[in-house]
C-alpha cells in the first residue's frame, strides 16, 4: 500500500508546491499576499467500506458517517480545501457497495464533493469497461443507469497498448482563489 501512496503523494506535492508557492511575475510586488493556504484531504484504499465500523481506543471508527463527518469538519477549518483520492476506492468492497457494482461508493464521494481521483489496481477488478462506467457513467444490467463520478479521474501512466493512447487524462488543474493547483495521477504497475 505504501508503494502506491508515495508516487501519487510525490506527484501531488510537487505539482502543488510549484503551483501554489511559485513566485508570480512582476505582479507579485503589488499584491499584499501572494501565498494562500491550501489544505488537501486525501483517502486511499477505501474499498467500498461504507458500513465498516471498528473500535480504535474504545471509540467507533470507520464507515461513511464517521469519514464524512471528519472530512466536513476538517474542510470547515480551511475554505481552500481540496479532497482527493489515490485509488482503490472500489473493488474488494464490502457487500453494501459490491452488490450494487460499487455505485454507492462513487455516490458517497460525489456527495462529499471530491475534487480529483486516480485509479488503483482494484479499479480494474471488473475490467476497464466497468471502471469507465463508474467514472463516466453508463448502464449496468444489475443496477440500471448510473451517472458516474462528478469529479475527474487522472492517470498519466495508464495506456491502451493497442493504440498507445492514455485511457484517462494525465492531469487536471483546480483553481483555489484563482491560483492553479495541478494534480497528476499515477497508478502502480502491480
Amino acid at each position: 500500500m505504501l508503494k502506491k501512496i508515495i508516487p501519487v503523494a510525490l506527484a501531488i506535492s510537487t505539482v502543488t508546491f510549484t503551483s501554489v508557492f511559485a513566485a508570480p511575475s512582476a505582479q507579485a510586488s503589488t499584491e499584499p499576499n501572494r501565498y494562500i493556504d491550501v489544505q488537501m484531504l486525501g483517502i486511499n484504499d477505501f474499498h467500498g467500506q461504507l458500513d465498516t465500523v471498528k473500535k480504535i481506543n474504545n471509540k467507533d471508527a470507520g464507515g461513511i458517517e464517521y469519514l464524512g463527518a471528519y472530512l466536513r469538519d476538517r474542510e470547515k477549518q480551511n475554505p481552500n480545501t481540496l479532497k482527493v483520492h489515490a485509488g482503490d476506492v472500489v473493488g474488494a468492497s464490502t457487500p453494501v457497495s459490491a452488490l450494487l457494482q460499487d455505485e454507492p461508493t462513487i455516490e458517497f464521494l460525489n456527495d462529499l464533493k471530491f475534487d480529483v481521483g486516480t485509479i488503483g489496481n482494484h479499479e480494474f477488478d471488473e475490467g476497464v469497461a466497468e471502471m469507465n462506467r463508474l467514472i463516466y457513467g453508463g448502464y449496468h444490467e444489475k443496477t440500471g443507469d448510473f451517472k458516474g463520478a462528478k469529479f475527474p479521474y487522472v492517470a498519466a501512466n495508464f495506456y491502451n497498448k493497442s493504440t498507445g493512447r492514455l485511457f484517462l487524462p494525465p492531469f487536471t488543474i483546480k483553481k483555489v482563489q484563482g491560483v492553479p493547483v495541478g494534480f497528476i495521477g499515477v497508478v502502480t504497475t502491480d
